[in-house]
């Protein structure tokens, strides 16, 4: 097969067998064929030594072939106390409840310790889920509703802790939590 190459006047240095196939074309074909030569420019160097954009290396290549770093792990490891299909439970409000302390009508004082009690007594007793209920206060906004995750993430009870969700609304909705506790 032959091959076409393009020169710097417009026109092309054809080989024979391409130069037949343009003399067997049609008059539009041909009209098309030399829009298409006046569009094509010769190449000012060939590829290689000294041209603009030298090739490319075999580095080159294994640079672009490389796989990207893989995720680095999670700083904190998810905990290992809770079943897989505990947040589902949770979810449908089927949660066994070992122990429960109702912190209605006592001041943030009084509510933070007996929740510290409450998490310690009930850690010792190896129970496994307490419901604490805070209340909702006026339009969600109570006091011991806002400062709960506060306080159970403070030191003398989180390691205790696996974590804590809402509660379902059988026992509680919106003014209660749930706290799973590690297993011993």
């Amino acid at each position: 097969m032959d091959i076409i190459i393009a020169t710097g006047s417009g026109g092309a240095v054809i080989g024979a067998a391409a130069s037949e196939l343009i003399m067997s074309l049609r008059p539009e074909d041909k009209k098309i064929w030399q829009k298409v030569a006046r569009t094509v420019a010769p190449r000012r160097r060939d590829k290689g030594k000294g041209s603009a954009k030298p090739d490319p290396t075999r580095e080159d290549f294994a640079s672009l072939l490389r796989l990207p770093p893989s995720e680095k792990p999670s700083a904190k490891p998810l905990p290992k106390s809770l079943d897989v299909n505990n947040d589902k439970r949770v979810r449908r409000g089927r949660v066994d409840i070992d122990a429960t302390i109702d912190l209605h009508d006592l001041t943030q004082s009084q509510a933070r310790p007996a929740l510290v009690k409450a998490v310690i007594r009930s850690y010792n007793q190896n129970f496994t889920t307490l419901l604490v209920i805070t209340g909702k206060g006026i339009r969600g906004e109570g006091v011991l509703r806002q400062n709960f995750p506060e306080w159970i993430s403070q030191v003398p009870i989180r390691p205790l802790i696996a974590t804590y969700a809402p509660a379902h609304i059988k026992h509680g909705g919106g003014g209660a939590w749930y706290v799973f506790l590690k297993s011993r």
